[in-house]
């Protein structure tokens, strides 16, 4: 299918927005149980949530099942489980699956913001809702943000007292 204006654009948006989001929501609970520290895996289950229930919506507002697998995502999500893999447990692989998340979030709003556009010029009346859904990515980045930067004062600070 060739997409021909700013309305299929737009629908194109939507679906890869929601097809991000169902692949986070089943593939993410597994790099949350590879987490040691306990706050990285609450934001990340926060995250699962949030994309389950966004997920629906963004599937109420296409009123269509199907959708080609999100690419970003997939290979996102592919990243952080080759961290998981090849990072020894604990805050180095927390910091690496941190990073893989942000890049998420971060891929995430800048999609937020195309569709976004987009629902202004059409007035479709969705962007009242994706804008609470980029509110919800800064918002999880944000914590993620603060937990690296903790993470990696931490070491140092260990590296400087040992």
């Amino acid at each position: 299918m060739t997409t021909m204006n700013y309305d299929e654009l737009l629908a194109v948006a939507l679906q890869d927005l929601r097809e991000g989001r169902r692949l986070i929501a089943n593939r993410l609970p597994e790099v949350a149980g590879a987490t040691s520290n306990f706050q990285t895996r609450a934001a990340f289950h926060r995250l699962i949530e949030r994309t389950k229930e966004q997920s629906d919506i963004l599937a109420q507002m296409l009123r269509d099942p199907n959708g080609e697998p999100n690419l970003w995502a997939g290979g996102i999500m592919d990243d952080a489980c080759r961290d998981v893999a090849s990072t020894a447990a604990g805050l180095a692989r927390d910091v690496a699956l941190i990073g893989a998340l942000r890049k998420f979030l971060a891929a995430d709003i800048v999609s937020l913001d195309t569709a976004i556009a987009l629902d202004h010029h059409e007035g479709s009346g969705k962007g009242e809702i994706l804008e609470t859904f980029r509110q919800d990515d800064r918002e999880i980045d944000h914590l993620l943000r603060q937990q690296l930067e903790e993470f990696t004062r931490r070491s140092s600070e260990r590296e400087v007292a040992g």
